[in-house]
């Protein structure tokens, strides 16, 4: 097999049995023998975040590796549901009881985030690419995500400005459309991810120095040093400033070239799945399986009114 495939020229040649499947079994032999399993969402669907539907193809990935106890996740995803990741990261911590490895092709946002700070060690290469794990609220479930530090910090900037001397009325009609609830819930979510990162880089990434994991673990949450959700946290920083424990893979090596291949070849079939709705593929040396989400537009009703006259 070509490990000089490019994008372009995958097209017709995407079988999982005939390309896929052989990509797998030889990056387990350049890992030295661990069992890897792939989780790529897709770029064109609107709801390829991690979320519980992904559990039973999950399990149904580990359970098929048998008793093996080094495993390395190949994850590509925008992030998604923090609870559903680390219920993930737990299933891969118990499957893989002597060695738990990420390798991350592109980008591993937000909660897959999450799941590579539990994890032993993260493959990145050069264009690799973690964010901020600061959590996202949204009014609707295709919508955009709002940052739950925006509307800790939005409350904040009333604050400052009535003490230097604007008057409160000035601000009525946008504190009455602060749901204090919403509040509670934005700085809630907020320790929650906190707390997350920091039990599970003390555990695993940092664990020979708990008092960076607990600096990674505020950087990462609290949406101050990165405040953009999208920011590209690539591996040189995740080395060097995070001090995270990350191995770059030379672009030049054999590794690369098959797991960017093996990257290009999952999502080239989720996109040429699109019709089918495919959000997510799930592979390992074994088997294959696609979860498939159709959004259904509901047409909009007219409401006729009657007048009386």
């Amino acid at each position: 097999m070509s490990t000089r495939a490019t994008f372009n020229s995958l097209i017709d040649n995407n079988s999982y049995h005939k390309y896929r499947q052989p990509l797998i079994k030889e990056i387990q032999e350049l890992l030295g023998g661990a069992k890897l399993i792939v989780y790529t969402a897709s770029p064109y669907h609107p709801l390829s975040g991690i979320m519980i539907q992904d559990i039973p193809l999950f399990e149904d990935l580990l359970r098929s590796v048998g008793d093996a106890e080094e495993g390395v996740l190949m994850i590509n995803s925008p992030g998604g549901d923090p609870n559903v990741a680390e219920k993930m990261l737990l299933m891969c911590r118990r499957r893989f009881p002597r060695s738990f490895k990420v390798i991350v092709p592109d980008y591993a946002k937000s909660a897959a985030t999450m799941i590579a700070l539990g994890s032993d060690e993260i493959l990145m290469g050069y264009l690799s690419e973690l964010g901020p794990i600061d959590p996202q609220f949204r009014t609707s479930p295709l919508g955009p995500g709002i940052p739950a530090r925006s509307l800790i910090d939005g409350l904040e900037l009333i604050r400052d400005k009535v003490k230097k001397g604007d008057p409160i009325e000035l601000y009525y009609p946008m504190l009455s459309k602060i749901r204090p609830e919403l509040i509670a819930r934005a700085q809630s979510a907020i320790d929650r991810s906190k707390e997350f990162a920091r039990k599970w880089l003390k555990k695993y990434q940092l664990k020979h120095n708990p008092r960076q994991a607990r600096k990674v673990a505020k950087l990462l949450s609290e949406g101050k040093k990165y405040k953009s959700h999208g920011k590209v946290i690539d591996v040189n920083e995740c080395k060097n400033v995070l001090k995270l424990n990350v191995r770059e893979i030379d672009k030049n090596s054999e590794l690369w070239a098959k797991v960017w291949e093996l990257y290009c070849r999952s999502i080239l079939f989720l996109q040429q799945n699109r019709p089918q709705g495919a959000a997510k593929l799930f592979e390992n040396e074994k088997i294959s399986l696609v979860l498939n989400i159709e959004i259904i537009q509901m047409p909009e009703t007219k409401t006729k009114q009657k007048h009386k006259t």
